[in-house]
């Protein structure tokens, strides 16, 4: 497979010394285990997770200097999570360089956001590596503490700055308007055990009302909970309008009519 090594560290903003070292960003296991089992992402992608974890507990720390340990740590679970990792890569067009063996390429762009994930980490990783904390704290704030995922992550959070929790809000919305009892099923599991993507369902009276995927089965409930909540609370309101109307008066009946 043909690297790039030009337009990839253009896309990064950084010029590895060790351009192996770059290549190894990229690789993904899939990749490795059709061929012959050459070295993966996968150890720099671990140590990625710790660096990303320092550098954005110290960002947090001067961008909101009266914050409390509880919203500092809610914001950080934020955002270093799947998704803004995920989107950071895909917008800065890094995900094409991605090297898949062939069977993991057949795999859904759905699937595919956890290797998102994890080659963002391991790209942090490698700049870490190749030129110092500095060039990783570069990289980080340039493609991942902008002003739209930090806006995305603080419309995501309580009064308090704590998370959103939409499994809870989902139950209460359930129990207060008796609907049904509420279930999340397990409708899918794929990928290599080392990197499952699990599909959950959201089911109400066995209805199911939506899905999500995500690596973690506590990550895809979370985001189903979310959909689904959006798709009950809509249909409320639309139940209530239909309400409204039906029993709105209907003053034309007192009016006059003049009979020629």
């Amino acid at each position: 497979m043909i690297f790039y090594i030009n337009e990839c560290e253009e896309k990064i903003g950084y010029s590895f010394k060790d351009k192996t070292l770059l290549r190894l960003c990229f690789t993904h296991s899939s990749y490795s285990h059709e061929h012959g089992g050459v070295k993966n992402n996968e150890r720099l992608e671990f140590f990625g997770d710790s660096i990303l974890g320092f550098v954005t507990a110290e960002y947090l720390m001067e961008k909101y200097p009266d914050a409390d340990e509880g919203k500092l740590t809610a914001l950080k679970q934020q955002l270093v999570s799947a998704e803004p990792l995920a989107k950071a890569i895909e917008k800065s067009g890094l995900d094409e360089f991605l090297m898949f063996g062939e069977g993991e390429k057949r795999n859904s762009q759905e699937h595919h956001r956890s290797a998102r994930e994890n080659l963002f980490e391991a790209i942090v990783a490698g700049i870490y590596k190749d030129g110092g904390l500095e060039e990783a704290k570069k990289f980080i704030k340039r493609t991942l503490f902008t002003k739209t995922v930090l806006t995305g992550i603080n419309n995501k959070k309580t009064k308090n700055g704590a998370p959103v929790d939409f499994k809870g809000k989902l139950q209460e919305f359930v129990q207060k308007n008796k609907i049904g009892t509420l279930l999340y099923e397990v409708k899918d599991r794929s990928g290599p055990d080392h990197e499952p993507m699990f599909t959950i369902a959201v089911t109400v009276d066995g209805k199911e009302i939506a899905c999500a995927k995500g690596r973690k089965k506590t990550e895809a409930e979370k985001l189903a909970a979310e959909k689904a909540l959006e798709i009950l609370q809509k249909k409320s309101k639309s139940k209530t309008a239909v309400k409204t109307n039906k029993t709105a008066p209907n003053r034309s009946k007192g009016k006059r009519r003049n009979i020629k």
